[in-house]
């Protein structure tokens, strides 16, 4: 995968996958170079290295998560995403601070 390397991410991952992986309905797939997490046929986040990448966010969300922490739009192949949220991981403790609006994502992709 161009974006993801498991090695660098790997505890991120595990931790990640140990909370999402019991939501209801939830998937995993490598697309675009990236390992992402489906609700249904619908994915609301995706690992890239070092960071995740929450792509159903409701712009309030979005501004209320970078109250919390470092956030900036996704960009790939030159192009920004306004709508998908990039937030730095450093170690799989950076996850818990975001794990509400991970949330948020799933919720919102069965919502859509």
């Amino acid at each position: 995968m161009k974006f993801y390397d498991e090695e660098k991410t790997v505890k991120i991952r595990k931790a990640l996958e140990n909370e999402v992986l019991k939501w209801p309905g939830v998937t995993r797939k490598e697309m675009m170079g990236c390992l992402c997490y489906f609700r249904g046929r619908r994915f609301f986040a995706f690992l890239v290295t070092g960071a995740i990448v929450l792509t159903k966010l409701s712009e309030e969300d979005r501004t209320r998560l970078s109250g919390h922490v470092s956030t900036k739009p996704f960009e790939m192949s030159g192009r920004t995403s306004r709508t998908w949220v990039r937030v730095e991981l450093g170690n799989p403790r950076d996850l818990r601070p975001i794990l509400a609006y991970v949330k948020k994502s799933y919720e919102a992709a069965l919502a859509k």
